[in-house]
């Protein structure tokens, strides 16, 4: 099955695919206005229309191979795994899905009705393709986690930022869709916003299929293919900024107060593509000096030193935004609830400091300022403990996931270890207060590879357990991979991988991690998407 959207031809049937999908479950249940209706399965049918012509002209599936080969090339390795049969589809209902929202709002300049009872019709269809998009990334750092043996859960490689930029745009325009849905303001921001999502989401298409970029995730190495598609990014993109353009004379915002809920929600948008920014160009920027014949290579440290200060505000910013009143100014009670919650994070913060004496001004921050968020948000839930049905659990989840997610990864990244080792048959090795001792090491074949099977036997404390990392040679297509093996506890998990050996020598380079907070990262997630999904059923007044 993942072979089946493993290759180019077969992931842009899977893309054009859902296309249809979406304009079809739309038709199906939108049963209003009728001049509306036809206007947005127009558009839907014109973006279908355009991949299909792609798909014909430049990656036909049903080509003929000739001369037909007995054997394929088979599925990358790498790619030969359970989680690639579901990460790639919840992807593409993600991205793919925000060519509905385009269509939507196109609809709606078009036919003048940009308000807040468009936006009520548009808000599930939004939220479905968030949640998709986010469950599509979050698996795909799982798989990446365990499968590509590196260590870590994101890598801030260009396909991956290529799936987090309209993630970005998405979550901003989340946020101007419920202003406008609430107090019907902010239309022509958010009809760009949703512009933006799409045409990043066809970038990511860009990216993975041009060939100009060397990864696990990309498709395709014809450039015909990447120029094509960036015709169709201009195209649609243009079409649509035209169209906007030409009707947003017709929507006037009104005054938004600054220290209100909606200022709080514009200010969080302006993070969100900053944060949008800075990634585009860090992805963008190497590729634009490799056409002139430079090189460059951009990695964690330009986005960890880039954004690390501006979340710290964001994070508070997030905090404050949801206690505010809608078209008020923020009130005394208020101040003072949000200095006493800050004086509660920065203590706890300090002890945490002290008590593990890393003395990091950036630690101490990070832990601060997703404390204030965390803390925020059970605060609440405590305030409106009796009052079960005035509780926003869709904000609640959502806000309190991004709180544990950003505190997990500050976490992570102070309080991980790493330790690269050499051992032989009998050896040990001590480090971090472990033992390890390699205890076994047989080849065994296995239908499609070869594999060497080690076994670690590790004494943390007074734990013993076994880990068994192992290497894969594959024979069609001829390739080598490394197996991880994991052994997760409650606030870590041990993680260790092996080298290919030196075939006339007996020793065996390794590396263990030890990850720090790890499942916090994914119980973050977890909360997000359990937010997302709330809010596409939850009914406002």
């Amino acid at each position: 099955m993942a072979g089946t959207w493993g290759n180019h031809e077969g992931s842009l049937l899977l893309f054009i695919l859902i296309v249809s999908l979406y304009g079809t479950l739309f038709s199906f249940f939108y049963k209003n206005n009728t001049k509306f209706k036809s206007w947005v399965i127009f558009f839907q049918n014109n973006i279908y229309l355009i991949f299909l012509i792609f798909l014909i002209v430049k990656s036909n599936p049903f080509d003929l191979i000739i001369p037909t080969p007995r054997e394929g090339l088979g599925l990358n390795p790498i790619l030969q795994d359970p989680l690639l049969i579901i990460h790639p589809p919840f992807l593409y209902l993600g991205y793919v899905g925000f060519s509905l929202t385009l269509s939507l709002v196109l609809a709606a300049l078009v036919t003048k009705q940009l308000n807040s009872a468009w936006a009520k019709i548009s808000w599930p269809w939004v939220m479905v393709s968030w949640v998709f998009l986010t469950i599509g990334i979050s698996l795909g750092s799982i798989w990446a986690y365990y499968e590509l043996g590196w260590g870590g859960y994101w890598f801030w490689d260009p396909v991956e930022n290529a799936s987090l930029m309209p993630w970005l745009a998405g979550t901003a325009l989340i946020h101007s869709l419920l202003v406008l849905k609430i107090k019907n303001e902010m239309r022509n921001w958010t009809a760009l916003l949703a512009i933006l999502t799409f045409s990043l989401s066809l970038l990511g298409t860009f990216l993975v299929r041009s060939g100009i970029l060397n990864s696990v995730h990309a498709f395709a190495n014809d450039p015909d293919r990447g120029i094509f598609i960036l015709l169709i990014i201009f195209f649609i993109t243009t079409t649509a900024l035209v169209i906007q353009i030409s009707f947003s004379s017709y929507f006037k915002d009104k005054k938004i107060y600054f220290f209100s809920k909606e200022s709080f929600l514009s200010i969080n948008n302006f993070f969100l593509l900053f944060f949008l920014f800075v990634i585009l160009l860090g992805t963008i920027y190497p590729i634009f000096l490799a056409a002139f014949g430079e090189t460059i290579s951009i990695g964690p440290d330009y986005y960890n030193n880039i954004l690390a200060p501006f979340v710290f505000i964001f994070l508070i910013a997030m905090s404050i935004g949801p206690i505010l009143k809608w078209s008020q100014n923020i009130r005394l009670n208020e101040l003072y609830f949000v200095f006493i919650i800050f004086l509660m994070s920065l203590l706890i913060s300090y002890l945490v400091i002290i008590f593990t004496q890393r003395n990091e001004l950036i630690l101490f921050l990070g832990l601060a300022s997703s404390l204030i968020l965390i803390i925020t948000m059970m605060f609440e839930l405590y305030k409106n403990k009796y009052k079960i049905k005035i509780i926003n659990y869709p904000r609640f989840c959502s806000h309190l996931g991004v709180g544990v997610l950003l505190l997990s990864i500050f976490l992570n990244s102070y309080f991980s270890k790493t330790k690269d080792f050499e051992i032989q048959i009998g050896q040990t090795k001590n480090f971090y207060n472990l033992s390890l001792n390699l205890i076994n090491q047989n080849i065994y074949k296995i239908e499609n590879y070869l594999e060497m099977k080690t076994d670690f036997e590790i004494l943390d404390g007074k734990n013993v357990f076994t880990l068994k990392p192992s290497i894969r040679r594959y024979f069609q297509p001829d390739q080598i991979t490394s197996e991880t093996s994991i052994k997760s506890t409650l606030l870590s998990n041990h993680y260790l991988v092996i080298n290919l050996p030196d075939l006339n020598s007996t020793i065996i380079g390794a590396r263990y991690y030890y990850n720090f907070l790890i499942h916090g990262i994914w119980f973050g997630l977890f909360l997000i998407i359990i937010g997302g999904t709330l809010s596409v059923f939850k009914k406002r007044n």
